[in-house]
């Protein structure tokens, strides 16, 4: 396993090195370990994908821990994108954001197996909003395709944007 890489309090190593007849974990205590696919990629990368398999040890500290993670995701990415494939409004979202030269961090929830319905959940929790997109610029949560086209017509969005993008050349 020469690519595999500790992140916290888990492991991931991309799907290419997966062999089902290696023992990937092996643990002696009687925790449940539970694997989830993930894929985090900007969306000018969308052809490049890169799977992940990520371990999570339990699912009562996992909800908390995807939590941090998605706050520490908004907070580390200029503009970040929860969306889903299908999704005309993810769409358009994505299509605002390409023609205003923003590269934002999409996750594509379909496409992320068990682990994206628990995204969607833990991502109401946090923002109220139960649909995508959920659009997130600055750490600051936006709303969704109406409330990020919204600021778009009234000339508000693109001044986040480039705070937010400001903000993370300074730090």
């Amino acid at each position: 396993m020469a690519s595999l890489s500790a992140l916290g309090n888990t492991l991931a190593f991309p799907l290419s090195n997966l062999n089902p007849s290696h023992n990937l974990f092996s643990s002696s205590s009687s925790s449940v370990t539970k694997l989830f696919f993930t894929r985090s990629i900007p969306i000018s990368r969308i052809s490049k994908r890169t799977p992940t398999l990520v371990r999570a040890s339990s699912s009562s500290s996992f909800g908390s821990r995807l939590e941090d993670t998605i706050k520490k995701t908004v907070s580390d990415n200029p503009v970040v994108v929860y969306s889903k494939t299908w999704c005309s409004y993810s769409s358009e979202v994505k299509s605002l954001f390409k023609k205003l030269r923003v590269d934002p961090l999409v996750f594509e929830l379909d496409e992320m197996g068990p682990q994206g319905p628990q995204l969607q959940k833990v991502l109401e929790r946090i923002t109220g909003q139960s649909t995508v997109p959920n659009v997130f610029i600055g750490g600051k949560h936006i709303g969704g395709c109406s409330d990020t086209l919204k600021l778009y017509r009234n000339g508000e969005l693109e001044p986040l944007l480039s705070e937010a993008n400001t903000k993370k050349t300074e730090g």
